[in-house]
Protein backbone atom coordinates (compact mmCIF):
# COMPACT_ATOMS: atom_id res chain seq x y z
CA UNK A 1 0.00 0.00 0.00
CA UNK A 2 1.21 3.51 -0.76
CA UNK A 3 2.61 5.43 2.22
CA UNK A 4 -0.21 8.27 1.89
CA UNK A 5 -2.95 6.00 1.43
CA UNK A 6 -2.00 3.90 4.34
CA UNK A 7 -1.25 6.98 6.66
CA UNK A 8 -5.03 7.88 5.78
CA UNK A 9 -5.87 4.71 6.96
CA UNK A 10 -3.86 4.53 9.60
CA UNK A 11 -4.63 7.95 11.19
CA UNK A 12 -8.40 7.19 10.67
CA UNK A 13 -8.08 4.09 12.80
CA UNK A 14 -5.97 5.53 15.81
CA UNK A 15 -8.80 8.03 16.42
CA UNK A 16 -12.02 6.41 16.05
CA UNK A 17 -13.31 8.82 18.45
CA UNK A 18 -12.75 11.62 16.07
CA UNK A 19 -13.98 9.87 13.40
CA UNK A 20 -17.26 9.53 15.49
CA UNK A 21 -17.46 13.04 16.16
CA UNK A 22 -16.60 14.18 12.34
CA UNK A 23 -19.11 12.18 11.06
CA UNK A 24 -21.42 13.29 14.43
CA UNK A 25 -20.98 16.99 13.30
CA UNK A 26 -22.00 16.19 9.52
CA UNK A 27 -25.36 14.52 11.06
CA UNK A 28 -26.29 17.59 13.21
CA UNK A 29 -25.54 19.55 10.50
CA UNK A 30 -28.21 17.27 7.93
CA UNK A 31 -30.68 16.86 10.44
CA UNK A 32 -30.92 19.59 11.82
CA UNK A 33 -30.89 21.90 8.88
CA UNK A 34 -33.70 19.79 6.94
CA UNK A 35 -35.41 19.65 9.89
CA UNK A 36 -35.60 23.52 10.32
CA UNK A 37 -36.97 23.88 6.90
CA UNK A 38 -39.58 21.44 6.93
CA UNK A 39 -41.18 22.94 9.90
CA UNK A 40 -42.59 25.62 7.96
CA UNK A 41 -45.84 23.65 7.62
CA UNK A 42 -45.92 21.88 11.07
CA UNK A 43 -44.48 24.50 13.64
CA UNK A 44 -43.24 27.78 13.71
CA UNK A 45 -40.76 30.09 12.24
CA UNK A 46 -39.63 30.36 15.90
CA UNK A 47 -39.28 26.69 16.44
CA UNK A 48 -37.45 26.45 13.29
CA UNK A 49 -35.12 29.48 13.73
CA UNK A 50 -34.06 27.69 17.36
CA UNK A 51 -33.96 24.36 15.79
CA UNK A 52 -31.20 25.15 13.30
CA UNK A 53 -29.43 27.26 15.50
CA UNK A 54 -29.16 24.43 17.70
CA UNK A 55 -27.25 22.02 14.94
CA UNK A 56 -25.11 24.41 13.59
CA UNK A 57 -23.81 25.60 16.84
CA UNK A 58 -23.58 21.69 17.83
CA UNK A 59 -21.88 20.82 13.91
CA UNK A 60 -19.45 23.21 13.86
CA UNK A 61 -18.02 23.32 17.03
CA UNK A 62 -17.86 19.42 16.64
CA UNK A 63 -16.13 19.40 14.01
CA UNK A 64 -13.71 22.14 14.96
CA UNK A 65 -12.67 20.45 18.05
CA UNK A 66 -12.09 17.29 16.19
CA UNK A 67 -10.05 18.95 13.53
CA UNK A 68 -8.16 20.83 15.82
CA UNK A 69 -7.28 17.13 17.84
CA UNK A 70 -6.54 15.43 14.25
CA UNK A 71 -3.90 18.82 13.55
CA UNK A 72 -2.57 18.81 17.02
CA UNK A 73 -2.11 14.65 17.15
CA UNK A 74 -0.65 14.53 13.77
CA UNK A 75 2.10 17.55 14.16
CA UNK A 76 5.09 15.57 13.77
CA UNK A 77 3.84 13.36 11.26
CA UNK A 78 3.22 16.22 9.48
CA UNK A 79 6.13 18.19 10.03
CA UNK A 80 8.37 14.91 8.88
CA UNK A 81 6.49 14.84 5.55
CA UNK A 82 7.15 17.92 4.91
CA UNK A 83 10.98 17.34 5.51
CA UNK A 84 10.67 14.11 3.06
CA UNK A 85 9.22 16.86 0.56
CA UNK A 86 5.32 15.87 0.44
CA UNK A 87 3.63 18.73 -0.33
CA UNK A 88 0.91 20.59 1.38
CA UNK A 89 -1.45 19.00 -0.59
CA UNK A 90 -0.34 15.52 0.30
CA UNK A 91 0.04 16.27 3.96
CA UNK A 92 -3.60 17.30 4.49
CA UNK A 93 -5.21 14.97 1.96
CA UNK A 94 -3.23 12.26 4.02
CA UNK A 95 -4.06 13.47 7.31
CA UNK A 96 -7.58 15.21 7.00
CA UNK A 97 -8.26 13.74 3.73
CA UNK A 98 -9.57 10.35 5.25
CA UNK A 99 -12.45 12.30 7.25
CA UNK A 100 -14.65 13.06 3.79
CA UNK A 101 -16.24 10.35 3.66
CA UNK A 102 -17.12 9.83 7.00
CA UNK A 103 -18.76 13.49 6.42
CA UNK A 104 -20.63 12.31 3.99
CA UNK A 105 -22.26 9.02 5.67
CA UNK A 106 -22.59 11.30 8.64
CA UNK A 107 -24.52 13.33 6.07
CA UNK A 108 -26.83 10.45 4.90
CA UNK A 109 -27.70 9.37 8.02
CA UNK A 110 -29.16 12.61 9.46
CA UNK A 111 -30.98 12.85 6.31
CA UNK A 112 -32.77 10.08 7.23
CA UNK A 113 -33.22 10.26 10.99
CA UNK A 114 -34.56 13.54 10.35
CA UNK A 115 -37.16 12.43 8.10
CA UNK A 116 -37.88 9.27 10.03
CA UNK A 117 -38.35 11.38 13.10
CA UNK A 118 -40.41 14.43 11.61
CA UNK A 119 -42.63 11.25 10.14
CA UNK A 120 -43.21 9.36 12.96
CA UNK A 121 -44.01 12.52 15.11
CA UNK A 122 -46.92 13.91 12.24
CA UNK A 123 -48.40 9.91 11.80
CA UNK A 124 -48.03 8.78 15.29
CA UNK A 125 -47.47 11.32 17.86
CA UNK A 126 -49.70 13.59 16.71
CA UNK A 127 -52.47 11.80 14.37
CA UNK A 128 -55.25 12.64 16.31
CA UNK A 129 -55.15 16.46 15.89
CA UNK A 130 -57.12 18.18 13.36
CA UNK A 131 -55.51 20.37 11.35
CA UNK A 132 -52.12 18.58 11.08
CA UNK A 133 -50.59 18.24 7.65
CA UNK A 134 -49.17 15.43 6.39
CA UNK A 135 -45.26 15.15 6.21
CA UNK A 136 -43.55 14.42 2.70
CA UNK A 137 -39.58 14.33 2.52
CA UNK A 138 -38.29 17.86 1.52
CA UNK A 139 -35.84 17.59 -1.60
CA UNK A 140 -35.22 21.52 -1.45
CA UNK A 141 -34.39 21.06 1.66
CA UNK A 142 -32.03 18.44 1.12
CA UNK A 143 -30.31 19.64 -1.96
CA UNK A 144 -29.98 23.48 0.12
CA UNK A 145 -28.62 21.39 3.01
CA UNK A 146 -26.21 19.62 1.05
CA UNK A 147 -24.84 21.84 -1.06
CA UNK A 148 -24.33 24.39 2.43
CA UNK A 149 -22.64 20.91 3.51
CA UNK A 150 -20.09 20.62 1.41
CA UNK A 151 -19.36 24.71 1.11
CA UNK A 152 -19.00 24.80 4.93
CA UNK A 153 -16.93 21.50 5.62
CA UNK A 154 -14.65 22.50 2.38
CA UNK A 155 -14.04 25.82 3.67
CA UNK A 156 -12.84 24.61 7.21
CA UNK A 157 -10.96 21.82 5.68
CA UNK A 158 -9.32 24.43 3.41
CA UNK A 159 -8.61 26.56 6.73
CA UNK A 160 -7.31 23.62 8.41
CA UNK A 161 -5.16 22.96 5.59
CA UNK A 162 -3.47 26.16 5.57
CA UNK A 163 -3.07 25.28 8.91
CA UNK A 164 -0.96 22.34 8.32
CA UNK A 165 0.89 24.38 5.52
CA UNK A 166 2.39 26.25 8.45
CA UNK A 167 4.11 23.43 10.67
CA UNK A 168 7.52 23.80 10.82
CA UNK A 169 9.71 21.61 11.75
CA UNK A 170 12.09 23.74 14.00
CA UNK A 171 8.63 24.00 16.31
CA UNK A 172 8.58 20.39 16.39
CA UNK A 173 12.08 20.21 17.53
CA UNK A 174 11.66 22.65 20.21
CA UNK A 175 8.51 21.02 21.53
Amino acid sequence: MPFLADLKRNTLKSRKILVFFVGFSAFCFSAMTQMSMSMDELSSETMSFMIISIGLILAFMTLLMSLTSVVKSNTKTIAMMRVFGYSQKECSGSILGGYRPVSYVGFAIGTVYQYLLLKIMVDVVFADFENMPEFHFNFEALVISFAAFIASYEIIIYCYSRKISGQSVKSIMLE
